[in-house]
């Protein structure tokens, strides 16, 4: 890995890099405000990802490369094994995690030592290897198989502070509304601002409070099922988040789709059948990203038109179903945002941000089947173009 990349895949964020120790440095630097996506087990001690010091030294990165064998582009989770585990800037080794060849790949860099992976970590790194991201809330939609062997802290899945900020932006509006409503049912006018503040602070921290009792009870919710509600509360924020910021790349990737700088500017030397391919394979690749973004934004209108049910209607029985249903929601929506923010990084290296001029023939050809293997298989379950 040259030092360039390394310093755009350090550089990616939290969603394309995944540092295991990184958790120590946020506590200790925003300890009155921590930006972990679940916080029910603040008491425990959060004790370390993987077995393995070896891994858990490293750090991860998704990054689109490319098959050597048949040359098409694909996702592929890696991991830096720093040289200096406190500056990893410095470089170090890249490995892909493939399979059951890991043990084996860092047993031949250790000169032959062998390497023996606990369980408890190969299923982390299946885990790793199986979402597109390193997406705090499709990792944690996955913790019965990471916990399948010993427990996990949560508060190692954090979001970024910037994205901190910005989700919490929108959980602050709705819980203002939320209890507004809660206010013609019992809570006092003067005790409005605090309980906003207090259901904020439940919704971000994924943890009760006196102010989510008043205005859980009112929605029907019972104790036992609030922080699964706040957590799911505090997901669909954050994919709401992510998918207002997707949303001008995708319209500039699907406008880009529909002019001729779509088309090779080798057409003409290509052949009919060669051209015909082409124009088909774009084609499929316009539909299934459309397909994509659209399988999200339903689910996202499903969440408002639940919402809006609640606070117009008085019903809250849509929304706490929508919530309920959270982890399958998680998973949906962040396999749609995860594959397109691949698609979306390979589209703009290829275009210099939609800028190049007609691609030739084997760029094109190579992009638009990673974006139907990619999309399309998530959607779909199929192997994607052949």
């Amino acid at each position: 890995m040259d030092r360039d990349t390394l310093n755009i895949l350090l550089n990616s964020g939290k969603y394309l890099c995944f540092n295991p120790v990184e958790i120590e440095d946020e506590q200790s630097e925003e300890e009155s405000e921590p930006v972990q996506a679940n916080s029910k087990d603040d008491d425990l001690e959060v004790g370390n990802l993987f077995d393995s010091p070896i891994l858990e030294g490293s750090v991860f990165f998704k990054e689109v490369a490319t098959d050597e064998r048949t040359g098409r582009l694909y996702t592929a989770t890696r991991f830096l094994l720093a040289f200096n585990f406190d500056n990893p800037y410095e470089g170090g080794a890249s490995f892909e995690i493939i399979p059951g060849k890991l043990d084996q790949f860092l047993t031949e860099y250790y000169g032959g030592v062998q390497i023996h992976l606990t369980s408890h970590d190969n299923c982390v790194l299946e885990v790793f290897n199986r979402t597109p991201t390193f997406d705090p809330f499709m990792l944690l939609a996955q913790r019965e198989f990471l916990q399948r062997h010993r427990p996990i802290n949560d508060r190692h899945f954090a979001v970024g502070s910037t994205t901190a900020e910005e989700v919490r932006s929108i959980i602050s509006v709705k819980a203002r509304q939320l209890v507004n409503l809660a206010a013609n049912a019992g809570i006092k006018r003067e005790q409005i601002n605090s309980t906003v503040l207090e259901l904020e602070d439940a919704i971000w921290h994924t943890k009760t409070n006196e102010g989510t009792s008043r205005v859980f009870s009112e929605m029907g919710i019972t104790p036992d099922k609030e922080d699964d509600i706040l957590l799911a509360w505090k997901g669909i924020s954050y994919y709401e988040y992510m998918l207002n910021e997707f949303k001008a790349d995708y319209l500039n990737m699907l406008r880009w789709l529909g002019s001729d700088n779509s088309f090779p500017s080798d057409i003409g030397l290509l052949g009919s059948v060669n051209a015909a391919n082409i124009y088909d394979i774009r084609k499929r690749a316009k539909q299934v990203l459309r397909m994509t973004y659209l399988k999200a934004s339903i689910i996202m209108e499903n969440y408002h038109d639940s919402y809006n049910t609640l606070i117009r209607r008085q019903d809250p029985v849509p929304f706490h179903t929508f919530l309920t249903s959270a982890p399958v929601h998680f998973e949906q929506i962040g396999m749609c945002v995860g594959s397109f923010g691949h698609v979306n990084n390979a589209w703009k290296t290829m275009t210099n941000h939609g800028h190049f001029l007609r691609p030739k023939s084997d760029e094109l050809d190579k992009f638009y089947r990673f974006v139907c293997d990619l999309l399309d298989a998530k959607d779909s379950g199929k192997s994607g173009a052949n």
